[in-house]
């Protein structure tokens, strides 16, 4: 009777220590979200509109809507329950929403999740015109500060915080030189997204580009056959220490990964989250993930950052984020994490 007892008394001890999930939410019923954050075309929405497509199919009269915005814009908006997911959460754009940093207000912790990892393969282009490159005599981001010569400097929007502290601050930080040290130079910069920046240096009207971009960008193959290109060059042991504060990664950028590109060099590769609002239900949350993670074969074949996309890989979570209740429940049930 004792050894019984003592039985019981065990599966309750492991009972316990599981999770209760006491609602089922595998059925067909519609789920209703927005996904914000990103701009009116490109990359992003082309993936949501996918991805929305995906759980309409799953969901019959599922409301999924794009609202195009900034990456900071929508973690706002999670924030005040204005629009339930963003796949644009940057690194810069959650530590500053979480510490109450401009241009937040005030902390947002606990008002939104981690849901999914969107990708890991954002490459920070930096490339400058051989022109300038000649007439300053620069090849290297060391050159350049050493030289301190005045050039036109094309990065992204102050609603991307992402490409601004992750990208051209990053990149000139690991080689010391801080924002207020450039305009001393006579740098100008030139904000735009990633394709009027492009646009830019097309036609002439800055001689360095600092962006993030998909390896390889077409529109850089053919922006090198009118006005030559060449990469802005680093190492690995300068731009190393600089990445570990957001998780990013540094990696080598072989000879031939463009034309212009006739040597070895590093890189840096930053990651986009997809980020839930605190007021998502975990049901929302859960058959949302579960319906692209069916369907990854599809998605794995939208673009080429998305070919690694399975569960495990979306799981990866490098934020100081908790997991959004919906997402730890279906990861966990999926068996990826513990």
């Amino acid at each position: 009777m004792m050894r019984h007892s003592a039985g019981i008394a065990l599966a309750a001890a492991l009972l316990a220590g599981m999770p209760a999930f006491s609602q089922s939410f595998n059925d067909k019923k519609p789920i209703s979200y927005s996904v914000d954050g990103a701009t009116a075309t490109g990359y992003f929405k082309v993936v949501a509109e996918t991805i929305n497509g995906i759980v309409r199919e799953a969901y019959p009269g599922t409301d999924a809507t794009y609202k195009p915005g900034s990456p900071a814009g929508g973690i706002l908006n999670l924030s005040q329950g204005k629009s339930e997911f963003t796949f644009t959460g940057g690194a810069p754009e959650i530590e500053h929403a979480l510490e109450g940093k401009a241009p937040f207000k005030e902390s947002l912790k606990g008002k939104f999740s981690y849901m999914m990892m969107m990708h890991d393969e954002l490459v920070v282009h930096a490339l400058m015109t051989k022109e300038f490159a000649d007439r300053a005599g620069v090849r290297s981001y060391d050159d350049i500060v050493a030289k301190k010569p005045a050039f036109r400097l094309a990065v992204n929007t102050l609603g991307n915080m992402q490409s601004t502290y992750g990208m051209y601050m990053l990149t000139f930080g690991a080689h010391g030189v801080n924002d207020a040290e450039l305009q001393k130079w006579g740098v100008t910069l030139f904000r735009g997204n990633t394709n009027e920046g492009l646009s830019q240096l097309r036609d002439g009207k800055v001689d360095i580009l600092i962006n993030g971009a998909f390896l390889p960008t077409a529109d850089v193959i053919d922006i090198n056959r009118s006005r030559p290109l060449l990469w802005v060059e680093s190492s690995e042991a300068k731009l190393q220490p600089a990445v570990k504060k957001y998780g990013y990664r540094v990696v080598k950028l072989e000879k031939g990964a463009y034309p212009f590109v006739d040597r070895d060099t590093f890189m840096t590769v930053n990651w986009n989250a997809g980020l839930a609002g605190n007021h998502v239900s975990e049901e929302t949350v859960y058959k949302f993930l579960k319906a692209i993670t069916d369907a990854k074969d599809r998605i794995s074949k939208v673009h080429p950052s998305l070919a690694k996309f399975s569960k495990e890989t979306i799981a990866k979570n490098p934020t100081p984020l908790d997991y959004h209740p919906g997402a730890l429940r279906f990861y966990k049930e999926a068996g990826v994490i513990k």
